[in-house]
């Protein structure tokens, strides 16, 4: 898995006139390549087939040094939808086709199911109060709410109906309701091109800004986006998914969500987990905490629920967990208001077997690694509560999830999310 890394920008190409820098500087800002483009489209692409133009595309891409122009260039290229209502489970233009390639488990299915229980659902995290957050101007401009939150809609955009079902986490072939409202919170980061937040740096940040802002709108990539500056901005509109998390897994107490774009909405800050720097600053901590707080109080969202995307991506491939990493460590729970959902046990593991690799724990905290110990646990101890081994336990848990997502077509296809 590799590893984000920032993506340069020459000052002269961002409005600020001829570069400042030494040549020698330059010339690293135009070596911006391959690996820089890779690991930016990752971060706001959630999914895609493989199509067959890709490989010139992503050639050409690699082939433009700045960052704004190559977003121009991918926006248009990957243009060909309409602006109205997408086609279901409609997915992105991937430029990660190396990344595709992954090692597949070695794990073999067992010729029958055992006849064993599935895991007993995890305990509820501590209940955290809901706040009272109520509408107090909303037009076509922006939104304004009670706790002082505002969304700016100028960029909001239709995609497919949210609609998905509910699966109950002891009997998940149950025929449960279909369901509109969101379940939950995925928190994500752009990975996105970080100029010093300084003010002379001022222009380019919101130059920079809204050139993502408008990828992001293209690929129905988040429902909202909280830029540098703290401002939010809604991206896709509530009542329809968003091609946020791809394959995805998450449980709480009473019911499984596989395949989060639906049945969470998604919340990204323009900002990159993979530096030694805070990865956000005060105002879009404020921000991120005051739309949390709305969504909550709207929607009587658990606070369990309130997860990041390293948490809830898989690889159905070889059945581990981690395809993406953004918010693997220091979220800050804690200054939204919420309780440490990094130590919750991971249901992808406890629930249906995944593992995780040393790459995966490379971006993971501590708290994050205590969450995947306690699902480890739990695996052990329902194996053994039923006489089997732990790797007899985790076949049988593999076809417990290749059989609830054998109906769903967007488990059916190669997708990078």
């Amino acid at each position: 898995m590799a590893v984000a890394k920032t993506i340069r920008i020459p000052n002269e190409l961002l409005g600020g006139g001829k570069a400042s820098a030494p040549p020698g500087d330059a010339t690293v800002v135009n070596r911006a390549g391959e690996g820089d483009i890779k690991e930016f489209t990752q971060a706001v692409f959630r999914g895609a087939p493989v199509l067959g133009n890709e490989s010139r595309i992503e050639r050409r891409a690699q082939a433009i040094p700045d960052p704004i122009e190559r977003l121009r260039y991918l926006r248009r290229v990957t243009s060909a939808r309409p602006e109205g209502r997408s086609r279901a489970h409609s997915r992105f233009t991937p430029l990660l086709l190396a990344c595709l390639v992954l090692p597949l488990s070695s794990d073999a299915l067992v010729r029958s199911a055992p006849a064993l229980l599935p895991p007993a659902a995890a305990n509820s995290v501590a209940a955290v109060e809901i706040s009272s957050v109520w509408p107090v101007e909303q037009n076509r401009d922006y939104d304004l709410y009670s706790n002082g939150l505002r969304i700016e809609n100028d960029l909001a955009v239709a995609n497919e109906p949210r609609a998905y079902r509910l699966i109950s986490s002891q009997s998940p072939l149950a025929d449960e309701p279909l369901r509109s409202q969101p379940a939950g919170i995925v928190f994500h980061t752009t990975e996105s091109d970080q100029l010093p937040f300084e003010e002379e740096q001022r222009p380019r940040l919101k130059r920079i800004g809204r050139e993502l802002l408008l990828y992001v709108r293209q690929k129905r990539a988040y429902h909202f986006l909280i830029d540098r500056f703290g401002r939010v901005h809604r991206i896709v509109v509530e009542s329809d998914a968003a091609n946020h998390a791809g394959h995805s897994l998450w449980a709480d107490s009473r019911w499984l969500y596989p395949g989060l774009n639906a049945s969470f909405l998604g919340v990204a800050f323009e900002a990159q987990t993979q530096t030694e720097l805070e990865p956000i600053n005060t105002a879009q901590i404020h921000a991120g905490r005051i739309l949390t707080e709305m969504l909550r109080s709207k929607y009587n969202l658990p606070a369990e629920n309130c997860v990041t995307h390293a948490q809830v991506s898989v690889n159905p491939a070889n059945m581990r967990i981690g395809w993406h990493t953004d918010w693997g460590s220091r979220f800050p729970f804690r200054e939204l208001g919420l309780p440490n959902n990094y130590e919750q046990p991971n249901p992808s593991v406890y629930q249906f077997g995944f593992d995780y690799d040393s790459t995966y724990l490379q971006s993971a905290g501590l708290d994050l690694r205590k969450g995947l110990e306690l699902a480890d646990e739990r695996v052990r101890t329902a194996a053994t509560a039923q006489r089997v081994t732990v790797a007899a336990y985790k076949r049988f848990l593999r076809q417990r999830y290749r059989g609830l997502t054998s109906g769903m077509p967007e488990f059916g296809r190669t997708e990078e999310n």
